[in-house]
């Protein structure tokens, strides 16, 4: 009982996360087509790190020690990978089609999983995780295979290794865990954003600090959800971040939602709501009674 409330408790955070994430994507492609990437790269992060400061500083003293430095310099590295890229990608490809590609991400994090902390991979969410990517195969279409969809399959890449990443730190504070990963991602953005500096404008300061409070949600969803839960288990909610996207670009950027989109998301929302139903706390009793 206790584990697969916790395996749905971590679902439901990385839905809520995606949520956010989405809404980080929406801002971008309204506000970031003439700033400097870089330069909103990083007063995104140093937002991140200053509301962040408050609550790592009342943690207790022992909690907030940064313990695996070298996770968090390559979780910094790899923001500093993923970030422009996603960028690059969403002001050049529709939001659904652009979260399409980023969508891969929760396969190769369920591959990551295996790999490196040799996490079971049941038939059962074999099945899941490979009908969510068949979604994603689905609703991609070859007139996408460019540069901008180049750069969205390295934000997925780059998503999925900062979310198994957390598996090599150990189980600590939320914020204490993005207070650093964020604080080492300040010194390399800062570095190469003042080679392409332009005047702060309100745009920018409402992109950064926009989606600086979206990535916060996105970035304690992900790590209370992976830290709790084996990847493979919960992995493929984060598929729903796709029919958020899918959703928004339609309402707010007039993006059509063909059929091969709407044939993709179906996929992708069905294992969904199947290991939601299959992993219920009630059928988990119902199979102990047994």
């Amino acid at each position: 009982m206790k584990n697969t409330s916790i395996i749905l408790l971590a679902i439901i955070s990385l839905v809520v996360g995606n949520l956010f994430a989405t809404f980080v994507d929406v801002i971008v492609k309204l506000l970031a087509a003439d700033v400097s990437i870089y330069q909103y790269i990083f007063l995104r992060q140093l937002a991140v790190f200053l509301i962040l400061f408050p609550f790592w500083v009342r943690l207790d003293k022992s909690a907030r020690h940064p313990i695996n430095v070298k996770v968090h310099c390559a979780r910094a590295v790899l923001t500093n990978i993923g970030g422009p890229a996603a960028v690059m990608a969403i002001l050049y490809l529709p939001l659904a089609t652009a979260n399409v590609i980023f969508y891969s991400a929760p396969l190769i994090t369920v591959l990551m999983a295996k790999l490196f902390f040799q996490e079971v991979i049941t038939r059962q969410r074999l099945i899941v995780t490979l009908l969510g990517f068949t979604g994603v195969v689905v609703a991609f279409r070859p007139e996408f295979i460019d540069l901008a969809g180049l750069l969205a399959l390295v934000t997925a890449f780059a998503v999925a290794g900062y979310n198994i990443s957390v598996k090599w730190l150990p189980s600590s504070h939320p914020a204490n865990t993005l207070f650093w990963s964020n604080l080492f991602t300040l010194p390399l953005t800062g570095l190469i954003a003042a080679f392409y500096w332009q005047p702060i404008t309100p745009d920018l300061i409402i992109l950064a600090l926009g989606a600086c409070v979206c990535l916060i949600v996105y970035q304690a969803s992900c790590v209370y959800a992976f830290q709790k839960a084996d990847a493979g288990a919960i992995s493929v909610a984060e598929y729903s971040g796709l029919i958020f996207a899918a959703i928004l670009g339609w309402v707010i950027f007039e993006e059509s939602l063909d059929l091969w989109t709407i044939s993709g998301i179906t996929l992708i929302v069905l294992p969904i709501l199947w290991q939601s139903w299959h992993e219920r706390p009630g059928k988990f009793e119902s199979n102990l009674a047994n």
